[in-house]
Parts: structure tokens; C-alpha cells; sequence
């Protein structure tokens, strides 16, 4: 009896055991999380309620520094560009990085390796660098592409501060444009790579069941392929949106920082804000790009679940 006794003893302690192993494995990213997001939040949706410039004591000014941001005309100009850049980058890049999946996951393709590592070396290169690289290539007066457009015997616009890219889209001007192209240009390459990924796991009897029906291609990626990689393109589309809605660093390098109501975008007005130690203004703005994202994430996996439904 004491034998059995003494070997059971090990066996309940087991799950104690393996669950305090799992807290003590959870502790570090958990703190990590909690120190350097959660509780930046917390604190930034407090500041939001106060007038501070970061020296002295903040003064409670309740709900003022979100009622100044609906009378200020730098406002505007900011929310607008924001979403135009989510809205013109983050479906195109899906879309597109799609079709260059099923285009290099074929198996007629030659090259795979090359294009799929030409194409997703710009996800790994520095932002920065290559806005400066892009601003260079854009200049009207030295850069490559005016040069050649010119070349071969058309007028170029000013793609860094040119005016509206038509008359009847007065707010969407020439430099934004430039910035949005570079973005998708930038971004399809890992959203092929992820799709590729994606494909890997698609059960290849379901295409030769559909050819045998007599499907084509195109109806094949249709009700076959584009299904398959339904989680893929709501992984793709969640966080590009909230990528995009955080956007700072691709237009401060290709504007050189002088960026204007055509260029400006919420990032930036939080960043002059806080150059201008206006400290609960600029967090109040970080509390609307923070709403935005909770709404369009919200608003995806909602549209996500009534479809699944």
C-alpha cells in the first residue's frame, strides 16, 4: 500500500506542475506585452484627457482637446489622407500580391525563386531608405523617372508637389499618389509570399475534380483557390488596415518631412503635436487612429463571421 501510495502522489502533481510551468513561460512576453502596449494605451487615453507639455503638473481638461480636434482645420486634411491611403493600398496590395501567388505557385511558371525573392526584397529593406531612394527617382528636376518620361516625349507631372491627379479629385494630389504606389509597390511581395504559404495547403484533387467538370482557370481560382485562402486574405486585410492606419515613416522620407494637406496624415499631426509639447492634444489624436483601428478590425472580422454564417 505504501508503494502505490507513494507512486500516485508524482501523478496528481503532474498538472499543477505543467500549469505553473506554462505561467512561468507566459510571464515574460506577458510583461513585455503589458509594459510596452498595454499599459503605453492605458496611459495615452488618459493623457488624452489632459493639457500637458510635459513639464509640471498635467491640468484635467475632460473631453476639450477631442472638441478643439473637430474645430481644427489641420484635422481635416489628416483624417482624409488617412483613410484614402487604407483604402487605395491595403485592397490593391491584397488583390494583387493574390494573383502573383497563383501566378508563381503555377506550375508552368519558370523562376519561381528569382521573382519570389525579387518581389519580397522590399518588405526587408528599411522604409526609410527606400523613400529616400523613391524620392530621388520622383524629383522633378534630377529623378530618373521625369528623365525618361521626358525622354520619350511626355510632360511629367511633379509626382512630389504636383497638384490633383484629376480636376474632379481635387484631394487626390500628385504627391500622395506617389506615396500610395511605392506603399503597394512595397507590400505585395509579402502578401505573395504569405499567399504562397497559403496555397501549399490546398488539396490539389479538389483542381482535378473541377477539371474533370470542365472548369477553367479562371472559374478554378475563382471557387476554388480564392475560397481556400479565405483566413490568409482576413489575416492580410486585418493588419494591412491597421498598418496602414498607422502610416508615418514611408511619407515622412519621400516628403523630407514638409509634408502638406495633401501628404499629411494622422501620424504625422500626432508627431508635430508632440514636437510641439502639446502632449494631451497629440494624445487625443492617437485616441482617434486607436478608435479607427478597434471600428475597422471590428468591422472585418464582423463581415468575416456573417459570411462564414
Amino acid at each position: 500500500m505504501p508503494a502505490d501510495g507513494g507512486g500516485a502522489g508524482p501523478v496528481h502533481c503532474r498538472p499543477m506542475t505543467g500549469r505553473r510551468n506554462a505561467y512561468l513561460f507566459l510571464a515574460f512576453p506577458l510583461t513585455v506585452l503589458f509594459i510596452f502596449t498595454l499599459a503605453p494605451t492605458v496611459l495615452g487615453l488618459g493623457l488624452s484627457l489632459f493639457s500637458w507639455a510635459g513639464s509640471g503638473a498635467p491640468r484635467f481638461v475632460g473631453l476639450e482637446n477631442f472638441r478643439a480636434l473637430l474645430g481644427d482645420p489641420r484635422f481635416t486634411p489628416a483624417l482624409r489622407n488617412t483613410l484614402v491611403f487604407v483604402i487605395a493600398t491595403v485592397p490593391p496590395t491584397v488583390l494583387i500580391g493574390f494573383l502573383l501567388a497563383v501566378a508563381v505557385h503555377a506550375k508552368w511558371f519558370v523562376g519561381k525563386t528569382l521573382v519570389r525573392t525579387a518581389l519580397f526584397l522590399p518588405t526587408v529593406v528599411s522604409i526609410v531608405a527606400i523613400g529616400f531612394v523613391w524620392r530621388w527617382m520622383l524629383d522633378a528636376q534630377g529623378g530618373m523617372l521625369p528623365i525618361v518620361l521626358r525622354g520619350v516625349g511626355i510632360d511629367p507631372p511633379d509626382f512630389l508637389q504636383g497638384g490633383p491627379v484629376v480636376s474632379f479629385f481635387p484631394w487626390l494630389e500628385w504627391p500622395m499618389l506617389s506615396v500610395i504606389a511605392v506603399q503597394v509597390w512595397r507590400t505585395i511581395g509579402f502578401c505573395m509570399v504569405l499567399y504562397l504559404a497559403a496555397l501549399q495547403g490546398i488539396n490539389e484533387s479538389l483542381y482535378e475534380a473541377a477539371e474533370v467538370d470542365g472548369a477553367g482557370r479562371w472559374h478554378a481560382m475563382r471557387h476554388i483557390t480564392w475560397p481556400q485562402v479565405a483566413p490568409m486574405t482576413v489575416f492580410l486585410l486585418v493588419t494591412g488596415v491597421i498598418g496602414a492606419l498607422q502610416v508615418f515613416d514611408i511619407i515622412w522620407a519621400m516628403t523630407n518631412g514638409t509634408e502638406t494637406n495633401a501628404t499629411v496624415v494622422l501620424n504625422l499631426y500626432v508627431f508635430r503635436e508632440f514636437q510641439q509639447s502639446r502632449l494631451g492634444y497629440a494624445a487625443a489624436i492617437g485616441v482617434v487612429i486607436f478608435a479607427l483601428t478597434v471600428v475597422a478590425t471590428a468591422g472585418q472580422l464582423a463581415l468575416v463571421r456573417r459570411r462564414a454564417g
